[in-house]
């Protein structure tokens, strides 16, 4: 007598529901503020990227018969104390602004977010040691703790970069840790681990693409803030150093004489604001559409 074995149905797993990106194109389209927003920011790097062929002088040639000249045809946006065209230091400042901005948004993010994975992940002493860190660090404000790191690296492009990128660990590790606390509770990490996952496979593999919707708002927002923290330094003499074009420190050249020259100040300060402007509403657009509780 044989016995006939039957294949034991199986059900799949259903598919993660994910957005596919037609959706999240049109949740952008829809978002006015996201769009405006990503306008400004297309605008202001393109500007930047073709510097070299809209700056109509050299921003390091200085003219002392020229100096002080108000908006004209020659000059559309007038000329500094040194008789520099300040339309062109403005374009390549903007180089520097949005290069600071994003080399420090990196060197946040990465450790940030390793250190949010492991501490949200394994919990117990390594969360608790990792997070009283964290807290710590959060106790001073970014400016003040980026102007510590520079105070004692010394002043320069490089050690502001590297200054306003440690200084927004924190807030990437918090933001990633609190993510990873309810990711790891869900079935298909539990299912991971039961078929014998090793933890770096269920980290990278099935936790992180689940938690990088709200690192890429914060990114966005932290291009933003470190633009604003480079450029605070840099007016206090701390970061680029003259005769660098950087809107920081154009606005500092430009203070003594505001009332007899405003537009020295003026012009880069509200090229920071058009930057920071853009970056905040385009933040606030990709959130809107990488967050599936937030579409209609």
């Amino acid at each position: 007598m044989t016995i006939r074995r039957y294949p034991i149905p199986t059900r799949k797993a259903p598919p993660r529901r994910e957005i596919p990106p037609p959706v999240r194109r049109r949740a952008l389209r829809r978002n006015p503020a996201g769009l405006l927003g990503l306008i400004i920011l297309t605008l202001i790097v393109a500007a930047t990227s073709l510097a070299s062929a809209l700056a109509p002088y050299d921003p390091l040639d200085m003219t002392p018969s020229q100096q002080l000249l108000p908006p004209s045809l020659a000059h559309p946006l007038g000329t500094d104390l040194f008789g520099r065209d300040v339309l062109s230091r403005v374009l390549y400042g903007a180089r520097i602004s949005l290069l600071v901005g994003g080399l420090a948004a990196l060197i946040a993010a990465l450790p940030g977010i390793l250190l949010g994975l492991v501490s949200g992940y394994y919990g117990g002493r390594i969360d608790s040691a990792t997070m009283r860190v964290m807290d710590t660090l959060l106790a001073f404000p970014g400016l003040i703790l980026a102007l510590g790191i520079v105070a004692v690296l010394r002043p320069g492009l490089s050690n502001v970069t590297l200054a306003v990128g440690l200084a927004g660990i924190p807030a990437y590790t918090r933001v990633v840790r609190s993510s990873v606390l309810t990711v790891k509770r869900s079935l298909y990490v539990r299912a991971a681990r039961a078929v014998g996952c090793r933890d770096s496979r269920i980290l990278f593999r099935h936790i992180l693409p689940n938690v990088l919707a709200p690192v890429i708002v914060l990114s966005t927002l932290n291009v933003g803030r470190s633009i604003l923290h480079a450029s605070a330094l840099s007016f206090l003499g701390l970061g680029v150093q003259p005769p660098t074009p950087e809107w920081g420190a154009m606005i500092n050249e430009g203070r003594e004489i505001l009332r007899l020259a405003p537009w020295v100040s003026l012009t880069p300060a509200a090229m920071i604001l058009l930057t920071v402007l853009g970056i905040n509403l385009l933040g606030d657009g990709l959130r809107d559409a990488l967050d599936p509780r937030l579409r209609a």
